[in-house]
């Protein structure tokens, strides 16, 4: 994986634009970066949007509001909660054991691989692509399981 195959935003973009991005693209968390390098700042994540909606006071122009600043007032706010959580990476030589104790120590759902001095953005690896690395899933069989049992409770 290239970092241009990586599903990012860039820290100057709209919040909005990168919670658009991660319903469009069924994801549930973006690396922020900078510059053409690609170097992660930070980490949006789709549960992020809880501090729009459970924070209105803070986000008054949230129309405008860039994703670095959206970063910055969620440290600030977090800082009073003791929760301020920042990107989670690894390098691409890091084996899978490392990766599997990151993911499991730091309670999160994804790792972000990087390379070279820029911390450039090359990879995202998933708790779903660990497991997998151990049960065998056939092809949309997540999907189809689901589905079925959505469209099956539908139906009733």
């Amino acid at each position: 994986m290239s970092s241009d195959e990586v599903i990012s935003i860039q820290s100057n973009e709209l919040i909005l634009e990168a919670f658009k991005r991660m319903r469009d693209n069924q994801i549930g968390g973006l690396p922020a970066v900078e510059g053409p390098n690609q170097k992660i700042v930070g980490n949006v994540s789709i549960r992020d949007i809880r501090y729009l909606l459970l924070k209105p006071e803070l986000f008054s122009n949230f129309r405008q509001l860039t994703v670095k600043d959206f970063m910055d007032t969620i440290v600030s706010t977090a800082q009073e909660t003791g929760k301020i959580v920042p990107p989670i990476t690894c390098k691409l030589d890091s084996t899978l054991g490392t990766v599997i104790h990151i993911l499991a120590t730091k309670s999160v759902h994804r790792i972000y691989v990087v390379d070279g001095e820029e911390d450039e953005v090359v990879g995202v690896i998933t708790l779903r692509d660990v497991i997998s690395c151990f049960i065998f899933e056939p092809p949309n069989h997540f999907d189809s399981y689901f589905g079925f049992a959505v469209q099956e409770m539908l139906n009733q």
